[in-house]
């Protein structure tokens, strides 16, 4: 999987791989804008999208605005999911399961480590263990860096406030502190220019 992902990001020139993870269904126009507004700003960059690479919601918005763009995406899911999968996808990653039988949830591990940034749009219990992931990755980085013992970056989380569900409750959440913006963001532009801007691409 590694040499695989590493190829394709060679391939295509792309330097980050930026997430979008959630879910609202209820609010599907205001999501949509949300993500485009976000893309707009990431079009022309090295920059490939990730979601979850199934035909509903966020995974299934997010590739096809991405696509409309010309952008590169990948998707990630279980063994599980793959019937679902959406058929424009530039790289498809198919997680098998570590114990037992393929479940949703399997391939969060993977998610959270692919992205160097993520837009958290609404979300339950799927987005909260990604994102739990990636808290749990960056206190290692920080902690290393703090040390001087490490050259990594942390991940950027850039949570949509607003809109209820797990990106309005990471706000809350003091392991997170320091790993999102100091205050809350409302629009997908502005999610977008904190990432950018912390991920150092112009």
């Amino acid at each position: 999987m590694d040499n695989q992902i590493k190829k394709f990001m060679e391939n295509n020139k792309l330097e980050k791989i930026i997430a979008f993870s959630g879910g609202a269904d209820e609010k599907k126009e205001k999501v949509e804008r949300i993500i485009e507004d976000s893309i707009l700003y990431f079009k022309n960059k090295p920059i490939g999208i990730l979601t979850g690479g199934t035909y509903w919601g966020i995974p299934k918005f997010a590739t096809d605005i991405a696509k409309d763009y010309g952008l590169k995406t990948i998707g990630v899911m279980p063994e599980r999911g793959e019937k679902y999968s959406l058929d424009n996808l530039d790289l498809k990653i198919k997680v098998p399961p570590k114990y037992g039988n393929s479940e949703y949830g399997d391939e969060s591990e993977v998610f959270a480590k692919l992205a160097d940034g993520v837009e958290i749009i609404g979300g339950s219990a799927g987005t909260a263990i990604e994102s739990y992931h990636i808290i749990k990755i960056n206190s290692r980085i920080i902690d290393y860096i703090k040390k001087e013992t490490t050259k990594e970056t942390p991940k950027i989380i850039a949570p949509i406030a607003g809109l209820g569900g797990f990106s309005e409750e990471i706000y809350s959440i003091q392991s997170a502190k320091g790993m999102i913006p100091p205050s809350k963001i409302f629009e997908g532009g502005d999610a977008a220019k904190y990432l950018l801007s912390k991920l150092d691409i112009y």
